[in-house]
């Protein structure tokens, strides 16, 4: 076999592997389940070839090369073939939570239960059956609908909660805040994950998003969860281990290129954006991004004694420098979009000792100004990550205005013309009820996969709500 071996599954960002690995079985075992009940989907059997003038020459070239190279695999002896489907139903039954799902996600543990079947296990085998109660324990019903939560974000939500509380001036010693401080240190990771993999110095530290999540933890969580644990950390109140373990964790897991990413370190492989593949860099990719670097510089300069002077602080603000747009902006993965990355940069920048008079912070301050709708408020459209561009939403929506003028708020000394209008807005959005309110500025995978944090709508207010009376009144 001649065929070359440049890219790893393990090259590949764990979300999208969970859900590659189950995909490519059931491809290969050309499974078909089907139930006389079934309605008929032949109508969304389309043709979906790619326009060959939307594909670069190399991805063309790579394509050609597959395509010969996959004749000759046919020809793979079937012990090799068999031997590959036994480490791909291992790879997913070494990753199967407590509840029976995959990865804590409902879509990849979906796919997972039709690879079980492709593999010869029988509808009533117990993996399936805990696999399909996991499932079902991701419903729930608001409004007389339901819906599904493709995993569930507990532990972000009380991180978040129990931070914006803190801020707000509830004490450490409240009862609500001493019941998610114990909740989140039950909830931080002891075992290993994928994450080990470029990262094989570093013991377990994390948090994930789900509190059945054991062994994917993920750098905004961890840095949600340290804020949270922060004050009574402070007060000698918290094990010094969690929270040694956790900094360790986060600062470990910064990239080579100076910036964090979201699970994983260093997955950037080059010869994956050969893949013909649409959003791959969002999909396949689990780069460094605006929002995630700059969350966690503000964590490490607001909530940790590490030097400003460090190479750690240095290389992650000279990644954001370097990884500003033109217009002043930055882009935002796991949050719609510039307006997200935009607040995670300046906040993350000016908490690390970036003086206000930077070009780069000034900069991203006239484009926040410049961005601000009539009615006081911002707002900014989902379709920006599919553009790739600032694409307004022409309404404003709490969370997005609240970002805006959080980053407005640690700029300047004293209140503006557009602080003040934005805080009118912001205080009269606790009265609204229309479709802005539910309007999802969560991202998940561009063009597919939005989230609406119900709670947002009064955390990211309440946090900037309380930094403006901090600061000004």
């Amino acid at each position: 076999m001649t065929l070359p071996s440049p890219i790893s599954i393990f090259e590949i960002v764990g979300y999208a592997r969970a859900h590659w690995v189950p995909i490519i079985i059931c491809s290969n075992k050309n499974f078909m389940n089907i139930h006389p009940q079934c309605p008929s989907l032949e109508d969304l059997n389309i043709d979906r070839e790619e326009d060959p003038s939307q594909i670069d020459e190399r991805s063309m070239k790579l394509l050609s090369k597959i395509k010969s190279e996959a004749i000759k695999l046919a020809k793979i002896p079937q012990q090799i073939h068999e031997e590959s489907f036994h480490k791909g139903e291992a790879y997913m039954l070494e990753r199967i939570e407590s509840n029976g799902t995959l990865f804590s996600y409902f879509s990849s543990t979906f796919f997972m239960i039709y690879s079980l079947l492709a593999l010869g296990y029988k509808k009533d085998h117990h993996l399936i059956k805990n696999a399909i109660e996991g499932m079902k324990s991701f419903l729930f019903e608001e409004k007389d609908l339901y819906y599904i939560e493709n995993s569930p974000s507990t532990v972000w939500d009380t991180a978040l909660i129990s931070s914006a509380l803190h801020i707000a001036g509830v004490k450490d010693s409240d009862t609500m805040i001493a019941s998610s401080t114990q909740y989140l240190l039950n909830h931080q990771h002891t075992t290993f994950g994928d994450w080990v993999i470029n990262c094989p110095d570093t013991p377990p530290g994390g948090w994930g998003f789900s509190p059945i999540n054991t062994m994917v933890p993920d750098i905004d969580d961890t840095t949600a969860a340290l804020r949270a644990l922060a004050p009574s950390t402070i007060a000698k109140k918290t094990p010094s281990t969690a929270w040694k373990k956790g900094v360790n964790w986060v600062i470990s897991m910064q990239n080579k290129d100076g910036g964090w990413a979201a699970f994983e370190k260093n997955i950037t492989n080059k010869w994956l954006s050969f893949i013909p593949f649409r959003y791959q860099d969002r999909v396949l990719f689990d780069p460094s991004t605006a929002d995630l670097t700059g969350r966690t510089l503000h964590f490490l300069g607001e909530y940790t004694n590490i030097d400003r002077n460090s190479a750690t602080i240095k290389k992650g603000i000279h990644w954001l420098k370097k990884h500003q747009l033109e217009d002043g902006s930055w882009y935002g993965r796991w949050g719609i979009c510039y307006i997200y990355g935009t607040w995670a940069a300046v906040t993350g920048l000016l908490a690390c000792g970036v003086n206000r008079s930077d070009p780069s912070i000034e900069r991203a301050i006239n484009w926040l100004n410049s961005i601000q709708n009539n009615n006081g408020g911002w707002g900014e459209s989902c379709s920006s990550d599919m553009k790739m561009k600032y694409t307004p939403l022409y309404a404003s929506t709490p969370s997005q205005t609240a970002w805006a003028l959080d980053a407005l708020i640690h700029y300047y000394d004293k209140p503006t013309k557009e602080i003040e209008l934005g805080m009118e807005f912001l205080l009269s959005s606790f009265e609204k009820t229309n479709w802005t309110i539910e309007y999802p500025t969560g991202a998940g995978l561009p063009g597919g996969f939005y989230i609406h944090y119900h709670s947002y709508n009064y955390i990211w207010p309440l946090v900037t709500i309380s930094n403006y009376q901090r600061k000004y009144l």
